[in-house]
């Protein structure tokens, strides 16, 4: 048997609900002749008679055991239709992000909250990744958008910078003994006030096969203060950084951004110097260059306008 034709399948149906040659061919826009046609048509290729056409027109045994059949038929077809349709506007589907927790907690989180509710039936699949694994699962296709804390480099991946944040010194409230020069044996002392102060204290910081891009950007501001610092503390987040330091154990640099979040929040933690400096904490987003969907174009746009 050949496929099934959808249109003549609907004028099964609306034949089927009016019993009247003539009232279905008005509904349908098509001539009665042109309408029997079709129905002979259909009958021929299903092999069964559908209606009875005398003393009038009604559904034979066949015909009311298919009638459902086609009514579910025509109703998949057209879910399929306005899925697609969905689809291609751009408001439905999934996308997968790859990103570092750094910019989820600098407001990527956000962006993609309010996407939802514009969007609500758009799911957003997150996988908290190093930059450098972001970008890794974008060009393997693994994600669809790739965020991180340097741009993609190569003519295969599209980034856009998000922000450009400066750096802020994060010291304990209370100091505990282990916050004293390394090698000193010196009772605890106070905090320090600015970043020219902590050398050789211990300090928290990225690992650097986390993130190399903010490893060595801190390594650089230390530098610049005029010191190396003593990392006593490898971390893979800025949370687990930051825990140190409430824990009086160490000093730190993170993002205004996140140091601000953490000294709102946390009575153990005290912002002690914004960082005067060119070297900044960079954000980027990074898309498949001429393979991205319209849909994770638009969580791009989305979460670009959201940072600006």
């Amino acid at each position: 048997m050949k496929d099934i034709d959808l249109r003549r399948l609907r004028y099964f149906v609306v034949l089927a609900e009016s019993l009247h040659f003539g009232r279905a061919a008005v509904l349908l826009h098509i001539s009665q002749p042109g309408l029997s046609a079709e129905i002979r048509r259909l009958e021929r290729q299903l092999g069964v008679t559908l209606f009875s056409r005398t003393p009038r027109t009604a559904l034979t045994h066949e015909g009311r055991t298919l009638l459902p059949e086609a009514e579910a038929v025509l109703a998949g077809a057209d879910r399929f239709a306005s899925a697609s349709a969905v689809l291609a506007s751009g408001q439905a589907g999934v996308v997968t992000i790859g990103s570092t927790a750094t910019v989820l907690e600098q407001g990527l989180l956000d962006a993609i909250a309010g996407l939802a509710e514009e969007l609500p039936d758009l799911r957003v699949v997150v996988d908290e990744l190093s930059s450098a694994e972001s970008v890794t699962a974008l060009r393997e296709g693994r994600v669809d958008v790739a965020c991180g804390n340097a741009p993609a480099d190569g003519p295969d991946v599209t980034s856009t910078r998000l922000t450009a944040a400066p750096f802020a010194l994060v010291v304990p409230t209370r100091p505990t003994a282990a916050l004293r020069p390394v090698g000193s044996t010196a009772a605890a002392g106070s905090s320090p006030q600015r970043l020219a102060d902590c050398a050789e204290l211990p300090f928290a910081v990225f690992r650097r096969s986390a993130s190399p891009r903010l490893h060595d950007t801190v390594r650089a501001l230390c530098g610049e203060a005029g010191f190396t610092p003593a990392l006593t503390y490898r971390t893979r987040t800025w949370r687990s950084a930051l825990d140190a330091v409430a824990a009086g154990l160490c000093v730190s640099l993170a993002p205004l951004s996140v140091a601000r979040a953490r000294d709102g929040d946390d009575p153990r933690v005290r912002i002690a110097q914004v960082v005067d400096s060119d070297l900044r904490v960079e954000s980027w987003i990074s898309t498949r260059t001429g393979a991205t969907s319209q849909l994770s174009e638009r969580l791009r746009q989305a979460v670009v306008d959201a940072f600006r």
